[in-house]
């Protein structure tokens, strides 16, 4: 709860400014030039949408591969 409410007052100080400059205050990195243009959003919407279920299948595959536990039983004699 604490490191929520230290990021929220953060953030809440900080804004519109993302990273203030210390030089220049036309320098600093706000919300609105920080932000990514409508066309770049939907690009990796889409990127997203097919890359997330393959993600998915994988880790399920890779999970119902290695669903066993290994014993001391699978080892071989060291000697």
């Amino acid at each position: 709860m604490t490191v929520v409410a230290a990021v929220a007052m953060l953030f809440l100080t900080l804004f519109p400014n993302v990273m203030p400059s210390s030089l220049n205050d036309a320098w600093s990195l706000t919300v609105t030039n920080a932000s990514s243009t409508p066309y770049t959003l939907k690009i990796m919407t889409w990127c997203a949408g097919i890359a997330m279920p393959v993600v998915l299948l994988y880790q399920g595959w890779t999970y119902w591969v290695f669903r066993k536990r290994i014993g001391t039983q699978h080892l071989a004699d060291a000697h």
